[in-house]
């Protein structure tokens, strides 16, 4: 009996220990659940530790860091790069792709300009029959005749250049080489050199009479001539500048009527004549584009000689005052000037001479 008490008691203890493990194990596993879970829990819990927002009220100072730690979450507006995935959106550079019509450039109309420019290459074509005549030299109105009936036809602004010898230009005749000839001769418009002519005078050739004279742009005479015959020029509607280095005298008429006439050299002249009453006998009459005169060693201006010179600004003069004819100056509204020598300036503004009135002597100043 006794050994069989003992036996059963035996088991029921096995059987309790066993109860015991299994409930310790049960806890154990219900512990570490917990501390799982509240270890998995914390981290989107602790901004809920936020909520403890009484702490950092003491620690105000930190609490304003702390809370702009939570801005910190707004981090998660960065988080919003999710939106950077719009990032194919700068995928939209693709449409910079649109770079290739960079390559368009070669398609720049442009630089297709720039093939035109062999069209002003074309422009040295009507340059080089104006450089040839200017080297070239010609003898006599038939030669001259002959070399401008073989160029194409040109303007005004795109003068032959052409050096011209053998002409006598004092002799008057219908034949030959004269200046009658040499006008004659015109079928293109020229910028004419006759320093290689002869003759001491320039003499009259008739506007009326020789209409080719309009084809004259621009004139140097020879040293040998000091006088030029009155109405010389006129009727060379195209004559923008002449060279006369040794021209003293200069008879009536003889540039009326150049409305194109801006330049005229004439260092030596000395007189300017017209004794007539009438106006269109003026040596300059209705030279509308003149605009600066030099008559350094003028000695007599004659009537009407700059009339009607509407864009004549000033001019310059010697050092003692010329003799002036009546209206001198008539018409040139715009006339402001009068230069002379700086030694010169009282002997103008107290001279005596007739027509030097108190309106020109006032447009007296020194030379520049």
């Amino acid at each position: 009996m006794f050994q069989i008490g003992r036996t059963q008691k035996y088991p029921q203890l096995r059987i309790g220990s066993v109860a015991l493990h299994s409930m310790a194990f049960l806890c154990v596993l219900v512990v570490c659940t917990d501390i799982l879970f509240f270890a998995g829990c914390k981290q989107p819990n602790d901004p809920v530790t936020t909520d403890t927002p009484d702490q950092p009220e003491t620690d105000q100072p930190t609490q304003t860091t702390a809370p702009d730690q939570s801005d910190v979450p707004d981090q998660p507006d960065s988080l919003d790069q999710p939106d950077t995935p719009g990032q194919p959106d700068t995928s939209d550079q693709p449409d910079t792709p649109d770079q290739p019509d960079i390559p368009a450039q070669p398609d720049d109309p442009g630089q297709q300009d720039t093939p035109n420019q062999p069209d002003t290459s074309d422009q040295p074509d009507t340059v080089v029959p104006l450089e040839e005549p200017a080297m070239a030299e010609l003898t006599g109105a038939a030669a001259l005749h002959d070399y401008l009936a073989g160029l194409p036809e040109n303007t005004e602004d795109t003068p032959y250049r052409i050096k011209v010898n053998g002409i006598n230009l004092a002799v008057r005749g219908t034949s030959g080489n004269t200046l009658r000839t040499l006008y004659e001769a015109l079928s293109r418009y020229v910028a004419l050199d006759l320093r290689g002519c002869t003759g001491d005078k320039l003499i009259n050739v008739r506007t009326e009479t020789v209409p080719t004279k309009a084809y004259l742009v621009s004139l140097t005479l020879p040293d040998t001539v000091i006088t030029v015959d009155k109405y010389a020029f006129s009727g060379c509607t195209a004559l923008t500048s002449v060279n006369m280095p040794q021209v003293t005298q200069i008879l009536h008429g003889a540039f009326s009527h150049l409305p194109k006439l801006t330049s005229v050299y004439m260092p030596n002249v000395q007189v300017i004549e017209n004794n007539g009453a009438a106006a269109s006998n003026g040596v300059f009459y209705m030279c509308t584009a003149l605009t600066l005169v030099s008559m350094p060693n003028l000695e007599s201006l004659g009537n009407y000689a700059f009339s009607d010179c509407t864009a004549l600004q000033s001019i310059t003069l010697g050092p003692t005052p010329p003799v002036l004819g009546t209206n001198v100056f008539k018409d040139t509204k715009i006339f402001s000037a009068i230069y002379v020598p700086s030694a010169a300036v009282t002997s103008y503004k107290t001279t005596s001479r007739a027509n030097w009135t108190s309106d020109l002597k006032e447009k007296v100043q020194a030379l520049p």
